[in-house]
């Protein structure tokens, strides 16, 4: 009796997945250090072989499903934005939130957002570890994401109050503010090197700071009846904590490396 040929079987998503985010090439005409500089990638200055190894994202997400889920945030997102516009919810909306928090966070975030979109490129650039470069790659979509629908909803606003015109023009003046802001994000997104950006801002800033922020925002427009605001609040803020993860696992394998290091000083 001949034995039944089996159908040929895909593999699931977690048999690929580390196929997928691990794999490099070896460079034939450039050297590693031309191929990753250290001016861009940074210090310390690991083997490629080394961060294939070590670097492990705890948020494993491929990019099929990273366009099925930003489809369906951005429907929602919309949807709850046009049934604002056509029941003048802006309008209705209590003054000192509107003009006061809702209006500070709406013209102070948009181009840092897009600033951060840079980073994230030149961390899918220059980054040394497969998955870290996809996971920046995704995270450089997501900024420039924010940043556009939050311009969007300072457009739908700037009829109730110009000042909401700010959120095109606020970097480029010289209020204390601007400058103190403008000092921060450079020495944070701007001027850094894939490995600064992931410590300082995706490990640091964006795992303190904006998840946080967001999450009050969201919960703080939610009370005040923007459900505008508090819809795409929610939907920027799942993204902030995707690419939060990213800066984790590269603080993990300089700790993994030290460990390494001194079992094998131990050892001579």
């Amino acid at each position: 009796m001949k034995p039944t040929p089996q159908e040929p079987r895909l593999p699931t998503r977690d048999e690929y997945y580390d196929l997928e985010n691990r794999l490099e090439w070896t460079p034939k005409y450039v050297s590693e250090e031309e191929l990753f500089p250290v001016d861009m990638t940074g210090v310390p200055n690991l083997p490629i072989d080394v961060w294939a190894e070590l670097y492990d994202a705890p948020y494993k997400v491929t990019y099929r499903e990273y366009v099925k889920n930003q489809k369906e945030k951005d429907q929602k997102v919309f949807s709850v934005r046009d049934a604002g516009i056509r029941a003048e919810l802006v309008k209705k909306l209590d003054s000192t939130y509107h003009q006061g928090a809702f209006c500070f966070h709406i013209t102070a975030v948009p181009i840092p957002e897009y600033t951060a979109a840079i980073a994230e490129i030149r961390m899918a650039r220059f980054a040394k570890a497969g998955e870290w470069r996809n996971l920046a790659t995704f995270g450089s979509m997501d900024e420039v994401r924010h940043a556009q629908l939050q311009i969007l909803l300072s457009h739908d606003n700037v009829t109730v109050n110009p000042k909401f015109a700010f959120a095109h023009k606020m970097f480029w003046t010289d209020g204390w503010l601007p400058i103190a802001a403008r000092s921060f994000f450079d020495d944070t997104i701007t001027g850094t090197t894939a490995i600064e950006f992931a410590l300082l801002t995706t490990f640091a800033f964006e795992t303190g700071f904006t998840n946080l922020q967001f999450i009050a925002y969201a919960a703080m427009a939610n009370k005040a009846n923007d459900f505008v605001f508090s819809t795409a609040t929610q939907s920027i803020q799942t993204d902030e904590s995707r690419h939060a993860q990213i800066g984790h696992p590269v603080l993990k394998t300089f700790t993994d490396v030290t460990k390494l290091s001194e079992e094998l000083q131990k050892k001579v």
